[in-house]
């Protein structure tokens, strides 16, 4: 049997775009290097019929979980918990966020090797800043600061939308975090991000962009060096809602095959009205102009390769 866990955590709101990641991960995994498994939290009985044939069909686990195991945590932050309800017999796990989308080999990243507790992560695009000295840069030292990390810590502070982990270990890293975010909620920005982050400082080992990057990041064009397996849609608007750049119409296809393929889904694709839209697409016109000026050229762009240099012995 696998000894990996490939697990996405979700409520009913992320589930489609879980699934579809679920679906892309399931086809990039060599058969028995990992399981695909989605633990839902608040599925209602619909839902749960909607779904469970159709991840059946695409060798894909549906395990409903209670909200117990998560101590009062949202859903959220159910990644802190993994060890209370993922089963005993996996040793390994690959956490990955809904709102990603797979399409490269994910086996390196399997095979990595991961020492008891740590745990493989990508820097956030926030640490490429730092070194400006601008507002951004400053604002971000300030609140990294402010949540107790050192600057050099500040520096390779990362992004928790994909984890590679070992199991051993997992438990006092995830409630140890979930310690934190209960007794400082008031000074994290990011309440799943920041106390993993001040937590796992020490015991986070970076990996490649190309495991967790961030689809702005083809602003900066960086893409066909760094070639991602995972693309990671950070931040509204998302594929699912439209054909918005960076990303264009592939980038939702997906959602719009598996609702063709299995229309009971249809209603969890849910809809964007036209002033929203409208008002989408033009920011993510302004905000390509900005950041292929602010990332496409000059110092960011040679941070997030050097970056990648230092890495790219790693998974």
């Amino acid at each position: 049997m696998p000894r990996c866990c490939i697990a996405y955590t979700t409520d009913q709101t992320y589930l489609l775009p879980s699934l579809v990641s679920a679906i892309q991960a399931r086809r990039h995994a060599s058969r028995g290097s990992a399981d695909v498994v989605i633990f839902a939290f608040n599925i209602d009985a619909r839902a749960e019929a909607e779904f469970l044939p159709v991840c059946a069909a695409e060798d894909i686990a549906l395990r409903i979980v209670s909200d117990e195991v998560l101590q009062g945590a949202p859903a959220m932050m159910a990644r802190l918990f993994l060890n209370e309800f993922v089963p005993a017999q996996y040793d390994h796990y690959l956490y990955m966020d809904g709102d990603t989308q797979v399409v490269g080999s994910l086996d390196p990243l399997l095979q990595a090797t991961v020492p008891p507790g740590y745990f493989l992560a990508v820097n956030d695009p926030l640490t490429f800043l730092l070194p400006d000295f601008g507002a951004d840069g400053v604002k971000f030292a300030s609140h990294t600061a402010a949540i107790g990390l050192a600057p050099r810590q500040a520096q390779t502070y990362f992004n928790t939308g994909v984890l590679r982990i070992n199991r051993l270990g997992w438990d006092l890293i995830g409630q140890s975090a979930w310690k934190l975010a209960r007794e400082k909620a008031s000074i994290f920005r990011f309440p799943d991000q920041d106390p993993l982050n001040v937590v796992g400082a020490t015991c986070h080992v970076p990996i490649s962009l190309g495991w967790n990057f961030p689809i702005f990041m083809r602003n900066a064009r960086v893409e066909s060096q760094i070639k991602p397996a995972i693309y990671h849609f950070m931040s509204n608007p998302k594929p699912w809602q439209g054909n918005f750049m960076p990303w264009g119409e592939a980038a939702g296809r997906p959602y719009r095959d598996i609702v063709r393929t299995y229309p009971a889904l249809q209603r969890h694709l849910g809809r964007m009205n036209v002033h929203r839209r409208t008002r989408y697409y033009l920011q993510q016109r302004y905000k390509q102009v900005l950041e292929i000026l602010s990332w496409g050229y000059g110092a960011r762009r040679r941070r997030i390769l050097n970056y990648e240099a230092q890495v790219a012995h790693s998974a």
